[in-house]
């Protein structure tokens, strides 16, 4: 096998910090929460994202009305996330049109630095804000943003922040 050394010297410091989540984007949700059941991951958490439970939704620099069914567990030190895309423009419905199902996006703490730091490290390095907005729990936030990593690195990069008083708003039904 073959190896490529990259010279490191003038390599930007890291700023991601810890993964946090893996994200599959399926045209099934529930069958993809079955599969992963099976394998010991779970339970699940079944959220609708949409109007009434995103603000201040944006995909590739403007207003979207992107709606998703999304579903979270967590598995050690990892979330597992399913992204399944319902209505409107968003880089999942992008992803599952273009590679079919599979893990669209990692997530990474950023060393808990504050969202617009996060933003600006990202745009500094040169990867755009993708997609992005705040979702509303029955108590506090949490503002989620995706970069426009894939072209570059092959997958997405997320990173989200809870506020302190977050409270999981109502499942799905």
């Amino acid at each position: 096998m073959e190896t490529t050394t990259v010279a490191t010297s003038n390599r930007p410091s890291p700023f991601l910090g810890k993964v946090v989540e893996i994200c599959i984007v399926s045209s099934d949700c529930r069958r993809t929460i079955s599969g992963l059941s099976r394998l010991g991951i779970g339970p699940f958490q079944i959220f609708e994202f949409n109007s009434a439970t995103v603000s201040s939704r944006q995909y590739r620099g403007q207003a979207a009305e992107f709606e998703l069914l999304v579903a979270f567990a967590t598995h050690g030190d990892i979330v597992w996330e399913i992204m399944q895309p319902v209505a409107g423009p968003s880089i999942m419905r992008e992803f599952l049109d273009k590679r079919g199902e599979g893990i669209h996006h990692v997530a990474f703490d950023c060393h808990n630095v504050p969202p617009q730091q996060r933003k600006e490290e990202f745009q500094r390095r040169g990867y755009e804000v993708a997609q992005s907005g705040i979702w509303h729990g029955k108590k506090g936030t949490c503002e989620f943003v995706f970069f426009d990593t894939e072209g570059a690195i092959g997958t997405c990069f997320e990173s989200y922040t809870f506020s302190d008083d977050w409270e999981d708003p109502e499942e799905a039904t």
